[in-house]
Formats: C-alpha cells, sequence, structure tokens
C-alpha cells in the first residue's frame, strides 16, 4: 500500500480551518460534527486524520468517557488539536497513518476527509485493515466529498490542483469511496448531504 508521507499538510495546518470556512462555510465542519451522538459512552475510538481537531470538542463535551485515538500524519495539525482540546487523557494522540494504528480494536472509527487522499487499490486495503480493527457491531463514521455532478468534478479539480501545488497530496482524482468501503461488507446506516450533495457524512456499520 501506498502511504502518504509525513507532515505534507504542515504548510497549511495555520489557516485549515479559516481555508475550509471560505470555501465551504459551516459545510466542513457540520459534517465533521455530525453522528457523534452515535459514539457510545464507554467506546474505543480510532480517529485517522484527525486534522485539527476542532470537531472533536463536540464529542468531547458530550462524552466524557469514551476514549479516543488520535492517529495523524502532520505534526503541526496535532499541535493545534492539542490547543483546541486543552488537557485531555481522554484522546492519545499518535503521529503517524494507517500503519500506525495500535495493535488493538475499536468500536467506532471516525474518518474526516481522510479516505479522499487514496487511489481505488489503495482504499480497498484501507477498507479491509478498518474491518479488521472494528468490533463486531462496531461503526465507521467517514465524512468526504463526493463526485456526481459536473459541478463536483470542476471544483475536486480545483481542489486537488491547489492541494498537489503546495505539496500536501500527489493524488489527482476522488475514488469512489463509498462503491469500495461497501465492497466490503460494510452497510450504509446512514447518510447526511452538506454543501448541496457536495460533502456526505455516512455510517458505516459492519
Amino acid at each position: 500500500m501506498h502511504t502518504p508521507p509525513l507532515n505534507r499538510f504542515d504548510c497549511i495546518a495555520p489557516f485549515y480551518d479559516r481555508l475550509s470556512t471560505l470555501v465551504f462555510g459551516s459545510s466542513i465542519i457540520n459534517a465533521q460534527k455530525c453522528n457523534l451522538h452515535i459514539v457510545p459512552a464507554h467506546a474505543e475510538v480510532l480517529v485517522l486524520g484527525g486534522g485539527t481537531g476542532k470537531w472533536l470538542i463536540e464529542l468531547l463535551k458530550h462524552n466524557e468517557m469514551c476514549k479516543i485515538w488520535y492517529v495523524e500524519a502532520s505534526l503541526k495539525m496535532i499541535q493545534i488539536a492539542k490547543e483546541h482540546l486543552k488537557a485531555t487523557d481522554q484522546v492519545v494522540f499518535i503521529h503517524g497513518t494507517q500503519e500506525n494504528i495500535p495493535n488493538r480494536k475499536f468500536d467506532i472509527i471516525i474518518t474526516h476527509f481522510f479516505v479522499d487522499m487514496f487511489g481505488e487499490s489503495d482504499l480497498l486495503q484501507v477498507a479491509e485493515q478498518m474491518a479488521s480493527v472494528l468490533n463486531a457491531g462496531g461503526k465507521w463514521i467517514v465524512a468526504d466529498f463526493v463526485n456526481n455532478t459536473h459541478w463536483h468534478k470542476l471544483v475536486l479539480w480545483l481542489m486537488y490542483g491547489f492541494f498537489n501545488i503546495v505539496g500536501a497530496l500527489d493524488r489527482k482524482a476522488l475514488p469512489d469511496w463509498d462503491r469500495i468501503i461497501q465492497s466490503k461488507s460494510f452497510a450504509v446506516e446512514n447518510e447526511t448531504c452538506f454543501y448541496s450533495g457536495f460533502i456526505k457524512n455516512i455510517v458505516y456499520a459492519h
């Protein structure tokens, strides 16, 4: 599997939240906060690509018993997330990728704007990995962009172009992540759309 290098998002980490708000208004943060209420009180939660962690404030505010393993490839993103979340022993920060997931099982997996970084073959392997680390009856919450219309395709082309220029990504196209995830025996349990359908939050059961 091709694993993205560490710290590629460091260059945009300081203004990532402001940039996403400028382009998408509140849609990104709303998609990230969506469905956090399904996280059980004592759940073991895996977050992959958690970014600046601003959205996680919502989860910690209403769930003081869950344990969160926060895996993020950008060290600067982790530093910002720690500032957002203040001091808490609920979150274990891990500087790394899906290759650095702790050797344990999880009740909930959360990947926000993470699956868009992979090609289809690599994402198939990621989905297999998520299935292997998820407890029976667990859920995988995915928030990301979709490519269902001509204007989606145009905006995605501009976005991938920008992230390629700043060196954060080397991908140029969005994988059909919903189809790929479902191909690994994940079933859609709930689906919510944002930004006129360009962003989706989907809860998968396995």
